[in-house]
C-alpha cells in the first residue's frame, strides 16, 4: 500500500544522463524489467565511475525492485549506492560549489533515501533526511532554472511537510499542498520524461486528500502506457478500497493474486498486502467467509514477521478484523 511514492521518486529524471538513456531506463523500470534497467546504469557507471548519475539510477532501479519483490534485505545495498552518490556529489561540490548537477543529484538521492526510510517505518530518520534536501534542490534551480525535475522534488517535500501530522504523531511542519500540486500536475499532464512519475505521485496525493476519481484517472493513464505494472495496479486497488468501491477493489485484487506469486513466488509482503486490503473489502461487503479466509492466511504467516516488510502490521490488522467478524 505504500509503494506508489517510491515509484515516483525513483524515476525523477537525472540530468547527467542522455535523454535516450533516461527514457529507456524509465520505461524498463515501469515495465518491471529490472535487469534491462540495471544494464543501462551499469553502462553509465562503466563510462564514468566518477559521475553520480549511474549510481543514482542504479539505486532507483533497486528501490523499485525492493518495493515490487518485498526483498527488504536489499535495503543495505540501496543505501550503499546512495552513500556512493552523495560522496561523488560532495567531491564535485568541493571542486565547484556552482555545480548544478551535483546539487541536483544530492537532493534527489536524499529524497529517495527518505522515501525508503519511510517505507521501513523509520519515520523520524526519514524526516531528518528531508531537511537536507531543499538547500541542494534550491541551489540546483538557482544555478539552472530549467531543472524542472528539481521543482518536482521540492513539490514532493512541500506535500509531505504539509501532511506531516499524519506520520509524526501530530507534529505539523510547514509545507504547502498548493505548491505540491502546482509542481506535479503540469508534469503529469505533459509529455516529458517525468510524466509517469508525476502521475504516480499525483494519484497518491489525490487519494490521500480524498479526491478519488481524479486519483483513479491518473492510475488509468499510467496503466494505459504500462499495462502490466503491478505497483500501479496495487495503487488503484488501494484507491478503490479507500473510496468505498469494494467490489472493484477485490476485482483488481483477484488479478493481483494471480500475478504476484508468478513474479516473485515468495513475495509475502505484496501478497499479504493484497489479502489484507481484499479481506477488509469483503468484510465491508458482508462477505465474512471470504474475508475470514484472507485474514487467516495472513495470521498463519506470523512466524515470518521478522523478515517480511510490513507483515507485523498486516498480522495485527488481520487479527483485529477477524475478531470483529467473530464477535
Amino acid at each position: 500500500m505504500k509503494s506508489s511514492l517510491l515509484l515516483a521518486l525513483a524515476f525523477a529524471a537525472a540530468a547527467g544522463m542522455s535523454t535516450a538513456d533516461i527514457t529507456r531506463a524509465r520505461d524498463f523500470g515501469y515495465k518491471q524489467q529490472y535487469d534491462s534497467a540495471l544494464a543501462i546504469t551499469s553502462a553509465a557507471i562503466a563510462r564514468d565511475p566518477t559521475d553520480p548519475a549511474g549510481y543514482y539510477w542504479r539505486a532507483g532501479v533497486l528501490q523499485l525492485y525492493i518495493m515490487d519483490s518485498g526483498q527488504g534485505w536489499l535495503a543495505d545495498s540501496f543505501y550503499a549506492l546512495n552513500d556512493r552518490t552523495i560522496a561523488l556529489c560532495r567531491r564535485r561540490l568541493d571542486q565547484d560549489p556552482g555545480d548544478s548537477q551535483a546539487h541536483f543529484y544530492y537532493g534527489l538521492t536524499q529524497l529517495n533515501r527518505a522515501s525508503l526510510l519511510g517505507w521501513q517505518r523509520r519515520v523520524v530518520a526519514a524526516f531528518l533526511v528531508l531537511f537536507q534536501i531543499r538547500p541542494h534542490l534550491n541551489a540546483a534551480l538557482t544555478l539552472d532554472p530549467n531543472l524542472a525535475d528539481a521543482r518536482f522534488g521540492l513539490g514532493m517535500i512541500e506535500y509531505f511537510m504539509a501532511t506531516s501530522h499524519r506520520y509524526t504523531l501530530g507534529l505539523k511542519l510547514i509545507g504547502s499542498r498548493a505548491k505540491a500540486y502546482a509542481a506535479a500536475k503540469p508534469l503529469a499532464d505533459g509529455d516529458g520524461l517525468l510524466r509517469p512519475a508525476a502521475q504516480v505521485m499525483l494519484a497518491y496525493m489525490l487519494k490521500e486528500d480524498g479526491r478519488y476519481e481524479a486519483a483513479l484517472g491518473y492510475c488509468r493513464r499510467l496503466l494505459a502506457e504500462y499495462p502490466n505494472n503491478r505497483s500501479a495496479r496495487r495503487q488503484m486497488r488501494d484507491i478503490l478500497f479507500t473510496a468505498g468501491q469494494y467490489a472493484a477493489a477485490v476485482q483488481i485484487g483477484a488479478g493481483l493474486d494471480s500475478v504476484l506469486p508468478k513474479a516473485f513466488p515468495d513475495n509475502k509482503y505484496c501478497i499479504a498486502e493484497n489479502w489484507i486490503v481484499c479481506g477488509m473489502a469483503y468484510a465491508q461487503m458482508g462477505e465474512k467467509d471470504e474475508a475470514r479466509a484472507r485474514f487467516s492466511r495472513i495470521i498463519a504467516w506470523e512466524p515470518y514477521q521478522a523478515s517480511v516488510p510490513w507483515l507485523p502490521h498486516y498480522v495485527r490488522e488481520a487479527k483485529r478484523w477477524r475478531k470483529k467478524l467473530d464477535s
